[in-house]
């Protein structure tokens, strides 16, 4: 199989994770529909200038077109379900159920896309879901039971629509290519969020009272981990590239806690020797 797929997914890795570090040092002092807004700025002009650069002439049929925007679009309202369920609940809990769509996108990838996995792929993508639950579990973090349902209910949503997006993503760059599908997803999605701002936010903008570069490196770095996402997903099955791509915050703990100087915990340390052991399986 071509391994292309794997640097790009831990290029994602990599940025989303270091994106969280940077973001969640202004996220409390925005609202959801302001920094959407502004993510959803830097995503049409960063995507944007990809599609007119790399841009291709082909033509193609209204019904791909029609499924890149939904899969766009699922993905613009897994964004809102999200940070709207950071309101009802810990992040360490409905983070956690939100960032469980990799499975999903195993399962829909396996039955509707026909991908096949391998004995030793499917070894890699078991550590890799195993490893994000040591993770979860060595945090020490309070029962779900003090969380409230409705912030479950908006993770699950998010969970649902990111992995069926890029389910539906793998389907639609087969047939129109990944430069075309981000140019559709540079459209579709900042104009869901615009109107998300606009409803609930009445056309008032918020921005953090410090930090506001920083912020923007933030937004810069996971809105390039979603080109190198769509490049992970072009070039391999996304089966396997989500599971990956979806360790990210796994990046964001251990940069955190190499920023303040911690030590990790024993299981965490065990989950991230299963990581480069699942990259290995990956490798071969």
């Amino acid at each position: 199989m071509d391994l292309l797929w794997l640097p790009f997914s831990i290029a994602t890795m990599f940025l989303y994770g270091l994106g969280q570090v940077f973001v969640k040092q202004t996220r409390s002092s925005i609202s959801s529909a302001s920094l959407l807004l502004i993510f959803g700025i830097n995503v049409f002009v960063m995507w944007s200038a990809y599609w007119l650069i790399l841009r291709e002439s082909e033509s193609h049929t209204p019904e791909a077109w029609f499924w890149a925007v939904i899969a766009a679009a699922f993905s613009g309202l897994s964004y809102i379900t999200y940070y709207e369920s950071l309101k009802h609940g810990k992040v360490s809990i409905v983070g956690t159920i939100a960032g469980a769509y990799a499975p999903w996108t195993v399962i829909l990838a396996l039955v509707f896309l026909g991908e096949s996995m391998s004995a030793t792929e499917g070894f890699g993508v078991a550590l890799v879901v195993a490893s994000m639950l040591l993770f979860t579990y060595s945090t020490g973090d309070e029962s779900p039971r003090r969380t409230e349902l409705l912030g479950i209910a908006l993770a699950a949503c998010s969970l649902f629509l990111w992995g069926t997006s890029a389910a539906l993503a793998k389907g639609v760059i087969s047939e129109i290519g990944n430069t075309s599908f981000i140019g559709v997803f540079a459209v579709v999605c900042p104009t869901i969020w615009v109107a998300f701002w606009l409803m609930t936010a009445r056309g008032r903008l918020e921005m953090p009272k410090a930090s506001r570069g920083l912020l923007e490196i933030a937004l810069l770095f996971i809105a390039l981990g979603g080109i190198t996402m769509y490049l992970a997903i072009e070039n391999g099955p996304v089966s396997i590239v989500m599971p990956v791509t979806n360790l990210y915050p796994i990046v964001t703990i251990v940069f955190a806690k190499v920023m303040l100087k911690e030590r990790l915990t024993t299981l965490q340390a065990i989950a991230l020797s299963m990581i480069l052991l699942s990259i290995l399986l990956f490798s071969i």
